[in-house]
C-alpha cells in the first residue's frame, strides 16, 4: 500500500477523530477538540499516513515536554506543552484495523524518532499496553515496568527510546540458502550472523575493520559458542544484538542474541572471543596502538555491563 507520511493539516481532525475513535476505547479516546487544541500547540509533534486517495490511515501525536515522566495532564491540558522541552512524549500511535500489519505504524513511529531527534530531544516517552511491548522494544524502546498512569482506568507501561543509548542490531531476512529442506536455518548460519552484526556495530562506531586493518591492527577470532533456542525458517526476519561482554586493551568478548523481528522469541544466542595483532600476526595492545579505539571499546564495554546489570 502506498502513503505518505507529513504533518496533519486542521481540514483533517475530524478523519484522525474517526481513526482514533476505531483504535481506542470511548475513555481512552481523545476528541475532535483535543486534536485541534493539539494541532496549534503541538503541531511538531503531528503525523499522518496518507494514501494517493487522501485517506488517513493513521496518525501519531504528542506533545513536548521538560519532564521523562508522561503525566496523565498532558493528555488534555495542551497549556503544559513545551516546544523547547527535552523529552518527546507520544499521545497515540493509530492505525485503522484494516489497514494493520502492513509497516504503517512503525513507519510513523520511526519519522517521529527522527523528528524528535532532529529537534534534539533527548528522548522519546510513551505508555503502552502490555500487548504492545514487544513492538515497541522491537523498535529501539527501553521498558520501565508498570508507569502510575490510570488514563482511561488502564494498565500503562512506560518505555523510552533514548537517544543516548540507542539499541545497536543487525536486521537478516532469512534467505532460501540458509535452511535446510524442511526451510529451517542450518545452525552453521548463526555463526554467519554473529559476524554480520559483529562488523556492523563496529562500522556504527566508526571503527569497522576496514580502518582497523588499514591502521595495521587485525582481530581474529579465538572461539565462538551458540545455544540454539528455538527454530528460524525461510522468510523470517530476526534482530541480532551484538554487546559488548568483556575488554581490556588486548581481548574483546561479545555476546550475541538473535530474535524473531515480529514476535520477539529468542532463536539463538552465544559469545565470542577476539584478541588483536599487528599486521606481522603479534599481539599488540590497542592502548598503546590505538588510543582513540582503545577509549570507544572502554566506553561500549561499561556502557554494555551497565546495561546488563540493569536489565
Amino acid at each position: 500500500m502506498e502513503y505518505t507520511i507529513r504533518p496533519v493539516r486542521a481540514e483533517e481532525l475530524e478523519q484522525v477523530a474517526a481513526v482514533e475513535a476505531e483504535c481506542f476505547p470511548a475513555a481512552e479516546a481523545a476528541s475532535r477538540e483535543d486534536f485541534a487544541h493539539r494541532l496549534v500547540t503541538c503541531a511538531e509533534s503531528f503525523f499522518v499516513a496518507e494514501t494517493k486517495k487522501g485517506e488517513i490511515l493513521g496518525f501519531v501525536n504528542g506533545c513536548c515536554a521538560d519532564d521523562s515522566h508522561l503525566a496523565d495532564e498532558l493528555y488534555h491540558d495542551s497549556s503544559l506543552h513545551n516546544p523547547q522541552g527535552a523529552y518527546q512524549m507520544i499521545f497515540g500511535l493509530n492505525v485503522r484495523p484494516a489497514c494493520r500489519r502492513q509497516g504503517i505504524g512503525e513507519a510513523l513511529m520511526r519519522h517521529m524518532i527522527e523528528s524528535a531527534r532532529t529537534r534534539g530531544k533527548k528522548a522519546v516517552v510513551l505508555t503502552c499496553k502490555e500487548h504492545m511491548v514487544t513492538f515497541y522494544s522491537r523498535l529501539g524502546y527501553r521498558f520501565f515496568g508498570l508507569s502510575d498512569s490510570a488514563h482511561g482506568g488502564a494498565s500503562w507501561y512506560l518505555m523510552r527510546y533514548e537517544f543516548d543509548r540507542e539499541p545497536r542490531w543487525t536486521e537478516h531476512r532469512v534467505a532460501y540458502y540458509e535452511t535446510d529442506q524442511m526451510g529451517i536455518v542450518h545452525h552453521s548460519n548463526y555463526i554467519r550472523w554473529f559476524e554480520e552484526a559483529r562488523v556492523d556495530l563496529l562500522n556504527k562506531l566508526g571503527m569497522g575493520y576496514e580502518k582497523m586493518e588499514a591502521e595495521g591492527i587485525i582481530s581474529p577470532v579465538l572461539g565462538v559458542q551458540a545455544s540454539y533456542r528455538s527454530m528460524t525458517h525461510f522468510g523470517d526476519t530476526v534482530l541480532i544484538y551484538p554487546r559488548v561482554t568483556k575488554y581490556n586493551g588486548i581481548r574483546l568478548e561479545l555476546s550475541y542474541r538473535v530474535v524473531d523481528r515480529d514476535c520477539g522469541e529468542v532463536r539463538c544466542e552465544g559469545e565470542s572471543q577476539h584478541c588483536f595483532l599487528n599486521s606481522e600476526g603479534r599481539p599488540v595492545s590497542l592502548k598503546r596502538q590505538n588510543p582513540a579505539a582503545h577509549e570507544l571499546f572502554l566506553k561500549i564495554a561499561e556502557q554494555d555491563m551497565n546495561e546488563k546489570t540493569s536489565s
